[in-house]
């Protein structure tokens, strides 16, 4: 349970200055559960102040009924229409089977506020995307013929309401499953809606709400666990500063690693500058597994990168994309084969000179404030010869310019 207090910190501060900035609404409470009829007409919605995300986690959850979702199509889902507002994740506070998500709140024209009853439903998470969900939960749930979700909301906070909209809100949830089984690790989604909104006209059915994104949830050792630096992400990537593994950038890593631990294993030592027939062409390449004692879901790169000795600016493995993919880290790390090429695509020229060079296996990642990590592993040295030298074994080696 180490990962968990420690993945926990990450959080921690994200939550206190949320609370901060969020205070209370003062709003007169409904009789009966949020969402109730209303007497007046619907209006253009007045903004007050937010939900006090510590006010809500401290509030008393309300059992919730998942039938709907465990027995498909033998019950309604609870929301009809998520037309009438939008809820925009922009932080996410986990603990145990608890969930807490906070973000701005919108009502469109003529909708009016009658409390806050959040909808949770989770899917699980597209391995090869995890933006996504996985194959066979893409479709409505809750209707004849869909899957069973393997977790499912079984407490909710409800905030009553009649009145000014909040400006924010925050969505208490806990989770179960319908077995009352623990709940299964994994990589999951959390599609956010609700009711409590009167839609516009007099009499008409009340209306509901939706997230803007689907949030980014995972499960380790039976707890729920946020992602760090990633509240939602339909790509399944997210930003990153790769800048220190440009061309011609002076390789050094970035903050403290963010707990990252960079083995390498198997690296070239000697490459040619002649390309043999029938390949696309010469590389350095080495084994770089990447570990981390908070298991889960994070933002991951990994690969080998060159650098001259004498300047220790990057020659060649450069990188410079805006994003990198979220992957899932368990006990064995992630292991890829990192390749720098040094016959085609080097920094300044279409191939390395021959000479001595200085390798690094590189890991970056975002950290729970959305900051990019660079860790570098020990280098190594790589001699990049002529063939002509290689085929006569005397192997004279020149140092870059």
């Amino acid at each position: 349970m180490d990962q968990h207090r420690r993945r926990g910190r990450r959080t921690a501060a994200a939550l206190a200055a949320m609370a901060l900035t969020l205070t209370l609404a003062a709003c007169d409470a409904l009789p009966g559960l949020p969402g109730s009829g209303s007497d007046d007409g619907a209006s253009s919605p007045t903004v007050t102040e937010p939900m006090d995300p510590a006010a809500v986690a401290a509030a008393e959850s309300t059992p919730v009924d998942p039938s709907w979702l465990c027995r498909p199509g033998e019950a309604d889902p609870p929301v009809d229409s998520t037309a009438g507002g939008t809820l925009t994740p922009q932080s996410v506070r986990a603990d145990g089977n608890a969930l807490e998500v906070s973000g701005p709140f919108h009502l469109e024209a003529d909708h009016r506020y009658r409390g806050f009853a959040p909808v949770g439903v989770l899917v699980p998470a597209d391995p090869e995307n995890r933006g996504v969900p996985a194959p066979g939960f893409e479709g409505e749930l809750g209707i004849e013929g869909a899957p069973a979700p393997p977790i499912v909301v079984r407490e909710r906070v409800e905030v009553p309401g009649d009145g000014p909209t909040p400006s924010a809100v925050t969505a208490r949830l806990t989770l179960g499953t319908c077995d009352d089984s623990p709940l299964p690790d994994g990589q999951f989604l959390l599609r956010l809606t609700g009711g409590g909104v009167d839609g516009p006209g007099r009499g008409e059915d009340d209306a509901g709400w939706s997230a803007s994104g689907d949030v980014l949830v995972d499960v380790v050792d039976g707890g729920a666990e946020v992602v760090p630096g990633a509240v939602t992400a339909a790509s399944g990537e997210v930003p990153v500063d790769l800048s220190p593994l440009q061309c011609g950038a002076r390789l050094a890593p970035l903050g403290d690693g963010d707990e990252l631990a960079v083995a390498v294993a198997e690296p070239t030592t000697r490459v040619t500058t002649l390309v043999p027939e029938d390949e696309l062409g010469v590389s350095v390449t080495a084994e770089v597994t990447v570990t981390s004692p908070d298991l889960g879901t994070r933002a991951l790169l990994q690969g080998v990168v060159l650098t001259n000795p004498a300047t220790g600016t990057v020659v060649a493995g450069a990188r410079n994309a805006p994003t990198v993919s979220l992957q899932w880290i368990d006990e064995d790390g992630v292991s890829r084969t990192g390749r720098a090429w040094t016959s085609r695509g080097a920094c300044g020229t279409d191939a390395l000179r021959a000479g001595t060079y200085q390798a690094h296996a590189f890991a970056v990642t975002v950290d729970g404030d959305g900051a990019t990590r660079l860790v570098l592993s020990d280098p190594w040295a790589v001699q990049v010869v002529e063939e002509r030298n290689e085929e006569s074994g005397e192997g004279e080696v020149q140092e870059p310019s």
